[in-house]
């Protein structure tokens, strides 16, 4: 069995890629039943909200910068996430909070994330 540390990491890089993708079916496994959401423009949504959302878009780069586990069910990543969209570039500060629901699988329960001032 894979550290947790790593299954994060590697989770965290996922999500990235399935928000690039408007992949809304991934993301839809990987978040709890309820999200808390807070968006780089500070508007809070829920996971409906959140999920409508969910399309194609920009490609994003994701470096995971801490794991840090609290117990055996609940973790703390923080990442950042930079939207790259032709010569622009956009990086964001990330956290995301997650559980490990039934069946020992970890979904997203808190995320907030906001622009890194350049």
């Amino acid at each position: 069995m894979r550290p947790d540390e790593d299954v994060l990491r590697e989770l965290n890089t996922r999500i990235g890629v399935a928000e690039t993708e408007g992949d809304r079916e991934f993301l839809a496994e990987v978040i709890g039943p309820v999200l808390a959401f807070r968006r780089a423009n500070g508007v809070l949504v829920d996971r409906a909200s959140f999920l409508d959302g969910v399309k194609p878009s920009a490609r994003r780069e994701t470096e995971v910068t801490s794991v840090t586990l609290h117990g055996t069910a609940r973790a703390l990543v923080t990442c950042t996430v930079t939207l790259v969209d032709g010569e622009q570039r956009r990086e964001f500060d990330n956290v995301r909070l997650f559980v490990r629901a039934d069946g020992g699988q970890w979904r997203l329960i808190a995320w907030a994330n906001e622009p890194v001032e350049a």
